[in-house]
């Protein structure tokens, strides 16, 4: 029996922070970041050396790959933002993972993968990752390799710009004056060595200023200079006058190329602003290290598109089978397993909790948002989605008083990193007692999902069914092996009614109804939540189904369906 494995769309990539050696704190970073990466690991493989499915590689390996052991920046920018496919030299692709991963997440798994592959020791912090999405957060598509190549060569030629400094001159001209003529008001020097209007104590006002400093090339080329201003702006570099513009009532762009050698270059940025709201930004780009922004704004012509200008791409099942699709998915945890059966009966089964998620009725995924902008995943249509049951599905309970745990979580402080020392952040940890074995497809490509719980193994396979007039789903768990003693399966979690449950019958929450065969239901409550459990006391095969209680909804006639 072959099983098709589960392929998570989290592909980990790595960044540094300087320290010395691995403390306590580090090694709670790292184990963070090993469990983490258990759902990069059927991609890159457990080792990173890249996973294989036969003879179809799947990733590349982490170990000699040069963002691993190089570039903060770029290894940052790459899990950000993702790697678009150009080529099939690997079955998966780089997704963004800017909205699905926060930064403690993205620090943790970057430390593991760069000290286990790379042998870079030393921890990278949620501040740097922060940073870095800040910098990139205007971007809106993949990184091309070749704009990787660029970017890795920018980053290890270092800072551009250097001492940079800024004179401020109070006063309103028609034309940018003569400065060697004026008294600046304000004058200082730019920490961050990039142009910026913030060192302007009130921008409202008309003003004109002078940045100054160092450019320092590697590479001799042709560079096009960028200059984005409203009202008016000069560059002048090597004390030659390059390019004006002049944006009277909206921000204008202004180009220049100039051939430059490397080494040693000053520039200067001339400013004049007349009231409204002030605009400059600068950029530079060239073959060796394409574009770049060398202030802390990128050039812009107010026509980027929102992601809500792009229209929907559906995906909907076809020709009597379903559709398998593994995306991130809002309300989810990640390893998300999105299933579109024929009729419009669709649900989302986690191979991180093993367990149903979510079922919906009508259209089955808008799938524009995973490829558009950053890559934000997938959205279900249809709808409303309901979660029968949130959270693993067995649990051994030493007695019915014995909360039910739903998730398998731990706990961590970045004590070194935070305003807030004592602030904890919960992450997901695979839970010992489960072991996901992947899913299988039958002739209709009607996924049956493979487990192991403890001393038993499951499967799990669901049907689109209609019963009494309405739509529902037919789940059958087929479970192998000796159960151990009192151990529960959580059928619901919302039920609310004093209403005494019974097998084969109907139970009605709040906008299903359910019936359990194979096994006996008894409903508890708490003072937290209202749940239908069954006894686990024998193998063998048990159905619960799930029948709307409300008719289905009409469609909306703007999800025109697109073919997978």
């Amino acid at each position: 029996m072959k099983y098709a494995s589960f392929r998570s769309l989290l592909i980990a990539t790595s960044i540094p922070v300087l320290t010395s050696a691995l403390a306590a704190q580090d090694e709670k970073v790292l184990q963070f970041g090993r469990e983490t990466f258990t759902s990069c690991s059927l991609c890159h493989g457990a080792d990173g050396r890249g996973g294989k499915a036969g003879d179809i590689v799947m990733a590349p390996s982490l170990h000699d790959s040069a963002f691993v052991g190089s570039s903060p920046e770029a290894l940052v920018a790459i899990i950000l933002k993702g790697i678009h496919k150009e080529d099939d030299k690997y079955l998966q692709v780089m997704v963004p993972l800017e909205e699905a991963l926060n930064d403690e997440q993205i620090a943790a798994v970057s430390t593991y993968i760069r000290n286990d592959f790379a042998g870079k020791k030393g921890v990278i912090t949620p501040r740097f990752v922060k940073k870095v999405r800040s910098e990139f957060k205007s971007r809106t598509t993949a990184w091309k390799r070749k704009e990787l190549e660029q970017l890795l060569a920018r980053l290890e030629a270092g800072s551009l710009i250097s001492n940079l400094r800024y004179s401020i001159y109070e006063g309103h001209w028609e034309e940018l004056p003569d400065f060697s003529t004026l008294k600046p008001s304000q004058t200082g020097k730019i920490a961050g060595n990039k142009l910026t209007l913030n060192v302007v104590e009130n921008s409202q006002r008309a003003f004109a200023a002078v940045f100054e400093g160092d450019l320092t090339l590697k590479h001799s080329d042709d560079y096009e200079f960028a200059l984005w201003a409203l009202n008016q702006g000069a560059l002048i570099v090597d004390g030659e006058n390059m390019l004006v513009t002049k944006g009277e009532n909206a921000a204008s762009i202004t180009t220049a190329t100039e051939k430059l050698e490397a080494g040693e270059h000053t520039f200067k940025v001339h400013y004049l602003f007349n009231g409204g709201k002030a605009r400059l930004a600068l950029s530079m780009t060239s073959k060796t290290l394409g574009e770049i922004n060398l202030g802390d704004r990128p050039i812009s012509n107010g026509k980027n598109k929102k992601e809500t200008d792009y229209p929907p791409i559906v995906l909907q099942p076809e020709h009597g089978e379903a559709i398998v699709h593994r995306a991130f998915l809002p309300d989810e945890k990640p390893r998300a397993i999105a299933v579109g059966y024929p009729g419009g009966i669709n649900l989302s089964w986690n191979a991180g909790t093993l367990n149903l998620a979510q079922i919906w009725r009508g259209p089955f995924l808008d799938v524009a948002p995973h490829w558009n902008h950053r890559g934000s995943g997938s959205q279900p249509l249809g709808g409303p989605r309901l979660a029968p049951a949130n959270g693993m599905p067995f649990q051994i309970l030493e007695s019915l008083e014995t909360p039910w745990v739903a998730f398998s979580e731990a706990k961590i402080k970045y004590e070194r990193d935070t305003a807030n020392p004592q602030k904890q952040i919960t992450f997901d940890i695979e839970h010992p007692d489960y072991q996901f074995v992947g899913y299988r497809l039958d002739e209709k490509r009607f996924p049956t999902f493979i487990y192991r719980y403890r001393s038993l193994e499951i499967t799990d396979t669901f049907a689109p069914a209609t019963l009494e007039g309405q739509d529902a789903i037919v789940r059958t768990l087929k479970l192998q092996g000796e159960p151990e003693a009192n151990l529960y399966l959580r059928i619901c979690d919302t039920y609310s009614s004093d209403k005494e449950v019974k097998e084969n019958e109907w139970i009605t929450t709040d906008k299903l109804s359910i019936k359990l065969e194979g096994a006996l239901p008894l409903a508890r409550k708490s003072t937290e939540q209202s749940e239908i459990l069954a006894r686990i006391e024998k193998p063998g095969e048990i159905k619960i189904t799930y029948r709307w209680l409300a008719p289905r909804k009409t469609s909306s006639p703007d999800t025109k369906p697109s073919k997978p």
